[in-house]
């Protein structure tokens, strides 16, 4: 909270119709925003009687400095609680993203296998031979080797089949 006032520095024993406004407006943004597992969470200071807060539809009322401190205490707690959240939120995250390799490795075990599988047979002496069959020259190179397109059309059987297998377990 480096951007707040000390309380303790707070001074001044009245508040202008403006800032009594800008109060009311803050309050009520706080009050309606409140999920309801936390409006049964409050402070003793912040259940101020609802006589003492202004009202909104009427003539704005003057606050004193103990409500005054109180509420800002009340606004200070609700944002160092967003924060502890956002923190423990970051923290969760954290700790997904710090899984060890090993870990990732034993849970997905069965798609590295499937995958090196397929790697391997879609390689072998088979399937290179079925695109050098007689008379078909479009997957060859002038040396005999399999071109790019033999390799895309291969590929895409691998994330095919891989996508199918997995999907099916």
């Amino acid at each position: 909270m480096s951007q707040g006032t000390p309380i303790n520095k707070l001074g001044g024993n009245s508040m202008n119709n403006e800032d009594s406004r800008l109060v009311d407006s803050i309050l009520n943004d706080l009050n309606s925003s409140k999920p309801p597992q936390q409006q049964g969470q409050q402070m003793p200071q912040q259940q101020m009687p609802q006589q003492q807060m202004p009202q909104q539809g009427g003539p704005p009322q003057q606050m004193s400095p103990e409500q005054h401190k109180a509420m800002l205490a009340q606004r200070q707690q609700q944002m160092m609680q967003q924060q502890q959240m956002m923190q423990q939120q970051q923290m969760m995250m954290k700790q997904k993203n710090d899984e060890s390799i090993l870990d990732k490795i034993q849970s997905e075990w069965k798609s590295i296998l499937l995958v090196i599988v397929l790697s391997v047979i879609i390689n072998t002496g088979f399937i290179d031979g079925m695109f050098k069959m007689e008379g078909n020259t479009y997957f060859l190179q002038e040396n005999g080797s399999l071109n790019i397109q033999a390799t895309i059309i291969k590929s895409l059987f691998v994330g095919s089949a891989f996508f199918l297998i997995k999907n099916s377990l």
